[in-house]
């Protein structure tokens, strides 16, 4: 499989550094594998959803992995989507050695959030990421950041909660990452 088209059932506030990312309202978040670096992502990624018939709403993650080994988690206040490729690892201190793997985390949000609460929850999923990869030793002892081209989007209802981090119930199930094993 290449391509996974996950339908979040209504519209969400979603902030991101996915192509075509940022800050918005997302319904579809879309899942592509590509065999090599494309020169244009954003441009490819338009032509993609054109074809998909999704204009607008919608967020994609490249990666080189094949996409059914992609691995998701509910639990009672998110649900987690990865696509994991450890080829090219950021470690502190180390220059990148290239590679075409990336890890791709769709956080899920069942609990309503502000737009400070969205930011809270991408940095919870983003240190956690980083943590896990650390302690999995992806570097080796070192500190790991993940790969050279992650990407994380989280997504939510709209609503008042400021705080996701780890102190939180939604931060602390977003921080459980045995989505990020490595085998």
């Amino acid at each position: 499989m290449t391509l996974f088209v996950l339908d979040l059932g209504r519209d969400l506030s979603a902030l991101g550094n996915v192509v075509l990312g940022g800050f918005g309202r997302v319904r579809y978040v879309v899942f592509k594998q590509v065999d090599r670096y494309v020169e244009d992502f954003e441009l490819y990624a338009r032509a993609l959803l054109e074809g998909l018939g999704i204009t607008n709403r919608a967020a994609i993650f490249f990666t080189a992995v094949d996409i059914s080994s992609m691995r998701h988690v509910e639990g009672r206040l998110v649900e987690l989507y990865a696509t994991v490729g450890l080829a090219n690892p950021a470690c502190i201190g180390d220059r990148p050695t290239g590679g075409a793997h990336t890890v791709n985390i769709l956080v899920v949000s069942k609990t309503a959030l502000s737009c400070r609460g969205l930011l809270d929850l991408y940095r919870t999923a983003a240190e956690a990421k980083a943590a896990t990869l650390t302690a999995r030793g992806l570097c080796g002892g070192k500190p790991s950041l993940g790969t050279v081209s992650d990407a994380v989007l989280v997504a939510a209802p709209p609503g008042d909660a400021h705080y996701a981090g780890a102190a939180t119930e939604v931060g602390a199930e977003t921080s459980f990452f045995d989505i990020l094993n490595i085998k």
